[in-house]
């Protein structure tokens, strides 16, 4: 658990989910995906009480996932969830996505449960955190730069969202033992050719 200070003087708690969660960040999730600039893959009633639940019990029983909640004096601000990938060369990444609350953004949330589950991550292994954004989404995109996080592509027309197409920016970070490598151009990490690779 990470408490901290909000930019308004409030207390900010970050830390797993619990069962008894579910609700609130269920609301919060419709309430984010109604937004009208389209901040989310998530149409409202799209991602059910039941599935909330089913992520929350999921990140309690794997150890390579995680779904944390941000409080704001006891109320649920934000979200994030991920997981490992599970296809075996890309173990070593830990792909992400979070939401906060309309009422909660500027205060620090984001930052508090993007950078603790960064640090979560590194300490479980990985080597890299990736995630994707609406190419629209430009408050969220420099969010996301502000935090270490570069382009790493853009697939066209990826998503289909009320009837319109969105395309998808992918964006990553380099955690752990790749922190501050430069990219490798040869198809090979510079800490492994170095001798000082990690694996996951």
């Amino acid at each position: 658990m990470t408490r901290l200070t909000t930019t308004d003087g409030r207390t900010l708690v970050v830390r797993p989910a619990v069962g008894a969660d579910a609700r609130a960040v269920s609301a919060m999730i419709d309430a984010v995906a109604a937004e009208p600039d389209v901040p989310l893959l998530a149409t409202p009633g799209s991602i059910s009480l039941r599935d909330v639940k089913t992520l929350i019990g999921r990140s309690q029983r794997d150890p390579r996932g995680a779904f944390l909640v941000a409080e704001v004096d006891g109320a649920i601000a934000g979200n994030l969830g991920g997981a490992g990938l599970s296809f075996a060369p890309s173990s070593h990444v830990f792909e992400l996505g979070m939401s906060v609350g309309a009422a909660y953004r500027g205060l620090g949330v984001g930052s508090a449960l993007l950078e603790t589950v960064v640090a979560w991550a590194a300490g479980a292994g990985y080597l890299k955190v990736v995630l994707s954004a609406f190419p629209h989404n430009e408050r969220a995109i420099a969010f996301y730069q502000r935090h270490g996080f570069t382009f790493e592509g853009r697939r066209a027309r990826q998503f289909r969202r009320e009837e319109r197409y969105y395309d998808e920016v992918l964006m990553g970070r380099p955690i752990g033992a790749f922190a501050g490598e430069p990219p490798a151009t040869d198809g090979r990490s510079p800490a492994a050719t170095s001798g000082g690779g990690a694996g996951a």
